[in-house]
């Protein structure tokens, strides 16, 4: 399942343009995160697309459309800074074998200053579309057809192994609990960050997930008894 997610967006031609490409792609769900344009007017620029925007689900926060979401991918045009592990991202391509089986959200930003750090550090990955290092920044239906067709086309050639929500739930949960072990109180999210996204980059299928949270639960239970 995809559900693109657009936070306040901010052209009417624009949420039209999603509202067809989602229709392009097959995209389950359309959900707007507080739009501060006119919905009715962006119809005329949805085509066929019109029934995608017309069953879109239109709620006030981030956090709600985010909601029964199995892996969150937030989406930049500002990405692999140097000493930033919060903006170390992964490229378009990637993301079909990440997303497989799972409910998954891919989450992009306004038109004129993207999504905040707070918004990116409440997802899961961030997704990164390469380009002229001179001017990186894409228009927004732009940026979602790109990352929509790379992930029909991968998904076109056939899916590695799928690993369950619940798997991930767990590797994510007993990567806190040891990072919440061995920080004491400092601040390491950027460590925690780094780990998560290497894990979810990495893993192939159920079998390796299931191996690995058996690996963090006994190295987690290690340090809360040495600790």
């Amino acid at each position: 399942m995809i559900r693109v997610v657009l936070v306040e967006p901010e052209g009417e031609q624009n949420v039209g343009f999603v509202a067809r490409l989602c229709k392009n792609f097959g995209v389950d769900e359309l959900f707007l995160v507080n739009p501060k344009c006119d919905l009715t007017e962006s119809r005329r620029f949805a085509m066929r697309g019109v029934e995608v925007l017309d069953s879109s689900v239109v709620v006030p926060t981030l956090d709600q459309a985010l909601k029964d979401t199995d892996i969150k991918i937030a989406t930049s045009s500002i990405a692999d800074i140097p000493g930033d592990i919060l903006r170390k991202s992964v490229r378009p391509w990637e993301v079909a074998d990440i997303m497989a089986g799972k409910r998954a959200a891919l989450v992009f930003g306004r038109e004129s200053v993207g999504l905040t750090r707070e918004e990116i550090a409440m997802c899961d990955l961030l997704l990164h579309i390469p380009a002229n290092p001179e001017y990186e920044v894409l228009n927004l239906s732009h940026s979602v057809g790109i990352v929509l067709y790379e992930i029909w086309r991968a998904r076109s050639k056939g899916e590695r192994g799928s690993v369950s929500a619940e798997a991930i739930d767990l590797v994510g949960k007993y990567l806190k609990l040891i990072f919440d072990e061995i920080s004491k109180g400092r601040d390491d999210l950027p460590m925690y960050y780094a780990a998560k996204r290497i894990v979810l980059r990495s893993l192939r299928d159920e079998e390796e997930a299931r191996t690995l949270i058996r690996l963090l639960r006994k190295i987690y239970l290690k340090l809360k008894n040495e600790y």
